[in-house]
């Protein structure tokens, strides 16, 4: 147990790095837009989406193999080869002179996608049975304490130093995540697992954690919670600006930074609590409750540009994440079988990159074309898909439940 603290401490470390890396690049991408290509007007607004989705687009394509591959020989060499070419890659992003070299920076920096991945990995396969909830609460915590961070580090650096000479901070910190890897995360010898490997192919593995019911379901949510929570972020920066402020006492920097830092803030309050109460009442509940009120804030920011009300359901969100993913990663951990670990939650993750890249790239188009209402009415619908899902989830636990005792009155019966 000593020993499992220790670890998990050190992925607590390497989340919250690398996610203060990610959330610093939210404010910087308009500045950025507008001092390499001059763009502006919806030409902005599509720029945005498109450089935002490149990353997960090779996110996508990228993880089902390395998952195979952290199953066959180790998750730790996966995760320092992500982290260190992840760090390269965003150190060249200041050299970029036009907006498709950004989206193809972003572009390839999303084929070294394994170091937030196989975090969540170690830490789920690793927690004790009964605090597996809570394990992955802590982890959003941490990983909403960077992104909280993220906005707040950036928005200060471009108080005094142009938006060229703030890139190589998000390097620094991804890199300080790859040395915490190297130095003190330890993982299992997978020998035996990779010569269990030897004797499938990369495609009867997908067929069967696809065949696992009720995985698929599970995937859907996890592609429709990462559509209209990140597709949201791109959009933020012209939200705010377009909204009635009532703060003149912060500049506008300030305030997209708060705005965007109110949903983290709240999950880093409530994750921990919501991850334990999900190890009593089990995570499907807690699902259906935050995919139902996420619905309804979405409803109540398409029809307000009330700069605290804005801030206000962004706070309310952050109750909504804190339920959302933890509880989805929970409901997959009791689904995996020895030996795909890192292949299943691959698949997740896939599905999740999947809703990541669609959220922005759909978002500008639909913003261009609808306006801020548009998006929200859209991100409405895809909330109701999936607390459509967890009922589907719901049914299938109930049928496998009748199954089995069905099946144990039958052997009582002989």
């Amino acid at each position: 147990m000593e020993r499992w603290k220790r670890q998990f401490a050190a992925l607590l470390t390497v989340q919250l790095l690398v996610t203060t890396a990610h959330g610093m690049f939210i404010p910087l991408l308009p500045g950025f837009l507008r001092n390499i290509g001059h763009v502006n007007g919806d030409s902005l607004y599509i720029w945005s989406g498109v450089i935002f989705s490149a990353n997960f687009t090779a996110m996508m394509i990228a993880i089902p193999f390395l998952g195979r591959i952290g199953d066959r020989y180790g998750r730790k060499p996966v995760m320092l080869w992500s982290g260190f070419g992840m760090a390269i890659i965003t150190a060249c992003m200041p050299l970029a002179t036009e907006p498709w070299q950004l989206a193809l920076l972003r572009l390839l920096q999303g084929c070294f996608t394994g170091i937030l991945p196989f975090t969540m990995v170690l830490v789920m396969i690793g927690s004790p049975e009964e605090k597996i909830g809570a394990s992955a609460g802590t982890m959003q915590m941490m990983g909403e304490t960077g992104s909280l961070i993220g906005p707040l580090i950036a928005s200060s650096l471009l108080s005094f130093l142009s938006v060229r000479s703030a890139y190589p901070a998000m390097s620094v910190f991804i890199l300080l995540a790859t040395v915490c890897v190297w130095l003190f995360v330890k993982d299992k010898p997978r020998k035996a697992a990779a010569d269990i490997m030897e004797k499938r192919t990369l495609l009867a593995d997908w067929k069967q954690i696809w065949h696992t019911k009720p995985l698929p379901s599970l995937l859907i949510s996890a592609l429709c919670v990462n559509f209209a929570f990140v597709g949201t972020n791109p959009i933020m920066p012209y939200y705010v600006q377009q909204s009635t402020h009532v703060f003149t006492f912060l500049n506008e920097q300030w305030l997209l930074g708060i705005a965007l830092s109110a949903t983290s803030f709240s999950v880093i309050i409530f994750s921990p609590f919501l991850g334990r109460l999900s190890d009593r009442m089990g995570p499907l509940v807690l699902f259906k409750l935050a995919t139902s009120t996420a619905f309804f804030l979405c409803l109540v920011q398409a029809v307000t540009q009330l700069y605290p009300v804005i801030l206000g359901c962004r706070f309310l969100l952050g109750l909504c994440v804190a339920c959302m993913m933890p509880n989805i990663q929970t409901q997959v951990r009791k689904l995996i079988r020895h030996g795909l670990e890192g292949q299943t939650f691959a698949m997740v993750n896939a599905w999740m990159f999947l809703g990541c890249l669609l959220g922005p790239l759909l978002g500008g188009v639909i913003m261009a074309r609808f306006g801020i209402q548009g998006w929200f009415s859209a991100a409405m619908l895809v909330y109701a898909v999936s607390f459509w899902q967890s009922f589907r989830i719901s049914r299938i636990h109930k049928q496998a439940a009748k199954l089995e005792r069905a099946t144990i009155a039958e052997m009582g019966a002989k």
